[in-house]
């Protein structure tokens, strides 16, 4: 053992008049593992809601859209289907698609809508509508029917602002115009049957969207063709690469819009989320490596004696400072190491703690039912842990470098003339 740290680990143990710089060093140990527990857990709930919703997104959107780049309608979209699948030997479903804006009304109830219209028989090689389907907003899954014919699947919490089930009639209301005995009138109705309700555990869809057939979405707007193509691929990542594969190549004139783009925003802005709470839970660890500068002070100021006999002795100053660092980063790395390991196990049982806790304090901490999670989801990432341990050590050693330093400038005479 070198000779500093053997000094730097005496200093820490303490003799009894030092009793009161013991409990602080404690106190900062403590500290600087609570930060890194706080850090440790909130990064893999942030995760792991990250994950969830990028698993829900990515079900329930294509992984890639294909239009033309002048907004004009695909015409055959069988034809095309078959071109692009011959193309992108990575697609595994694919589908055509409708868009456009709507009007629902059924009883007293009035909302706006964005109508998608799909070809049941294929959507369900493209996202997980048949899956999230409903009966009448229940928890069950797969009840209720693909939309048919002026038939029309809601999303759950549209049909709840309704007040429409399954077999409810809702007159839909698009811009197409009408031609009437008196010439055109804007504005085409037409009577729905509610054939399911899609519970999306999505904010989005179950707040906005609502599915019919292509020939349905055709009657309702008019329009000959289909807006896009919408692919699933093997991998959802592999998206960028298939979009600039299909922008390069001059046989498919499709401009080609990834699942990520589509909710770009929103991804960002939970990075966003994610780096601000790291930052703002890293002070946590920085009052706590305050609590180390002010334990070095207090033992320096303490060992004044010693540090003149060790530089009388012929210890030299660099000697002196590495010691009062050692000594500081001993109490970092110890509430990091603890920080660390409690950290990693209270996220890996977040939601025993979480029911505990609600049981005890008499309130669901966890709300499913607005979550659309059964339990907090949590991802432990190895890659956060290093960051965080490495933003801990640093910390800490930054803390030890003016006590340390104010250690090696002491004057040996001067500290042993006031002894």
């Amino acid at each position: 053992m070198r000779f500093e740290t053997f000094v730097a680990a005496r200093y820490l143990r303490g003799k009894r008049k030092t009793r009161f710089i013991s409990l602080i060093t404690f106190i900062s140990v403590a500290g600087v593992s609570v930060g890194v527990i706080a850090l440790i857990v909130v990064m893999s709930v942030m995760t792991g809601f990250d994950n969830a919703l990028r698993e829900t997104i990515v079900g329930n959107r294509a992984h890639l859209d294909l239009s033309n780049p002048n907004g004009t309608p695909i015409g055959d979209y069988v034809s095309a289907i078959t071109e692009i699948r011959n193309a992108v030997p990575e697609a595994v479903g694919a589908g055509p698609v409708i868009q456009t804006e709507a009007l629902l009304r059924h009883g007293d109830g009035t909302t706006g809508a964005i109508l998608l219209g799909v070809d049941p028989a294929l959507e369900s090689d493209v996202t997980d509508l048949a899956t999230n389907l409903t009966h009448e907003g229940g928890r069950t899954m797969g009840m209720g029917n693909l939309p048919g014919e002026k038939e029309i699947v809601l999303g759950f919490r549209l049909a709840s602002r309704l007040g429409a089930r399954v077999g409810s009639e809702i007159a839909v209301v698009t811009d197409k115009p009408t031609v009437t005995p008196f010439g055109m009138r804007p504005g085409n109705q037409v009577f729905l049957t509610v054939s399911g309700i899609s519970q999306a555990k999505m904010s989005d869809f179950d707040n906005l969207y609502a599915f019919v057939d292509i020939p349905t979405a055709r009657m309702l707007t008019g329009r000959k063709g289909v807006d896009a193509i919408h692919l699933k691929l093997t991998n959802p990542f592999l998206a960028d690469e298939v979009s600039r594969r299909i922008e390069k190549d001059q046989a498919m004139p499709y401009r080609a819009v990834t699942w990520y783009e589509s909710q770009e925003a929103f991804f960002e802005a939970l990075r966003q989320e994610k780096v601000a709470m790291f930052i703002i839970l890293v002070f946590i660890v920085l009052v706590a490596a305050f609590n180390i500068t002010s334990t070095l002070i207090m033992i320096v100021m303490e060992k004044r004696r010693d540090i003149g006999i060790l530089r009388t002795l012929g210890s030299s100053s660099w000697s002196v400072l590495w010691l009062f660092i050692l000594e500081g980063l001993m109490i970092g790395l110890s509430g990091t190491f603890f920080g660390v390991v409690l950290g990693t196990i209270l996220a890996y049982n977040i939601n025993p703690v979480a029911a505990f806790l609600a049981r005890l304090m008499g309130v669901d901490l966890f709300n499913s039912t607005i979550y659309y999670f059964d339990g907090i989801p949590v991802a432990v990432v190895p890659f956060d842990i290093f960051w965080i341990t490495l933003s801990a050590v640093v910390l800490t050693f930054i803390s030890t470098l003016y006590p340390a330093w104010s250690a090696a400038r002491l004057n040996p005479v001067d500290a042993l003339r006031y002894e």
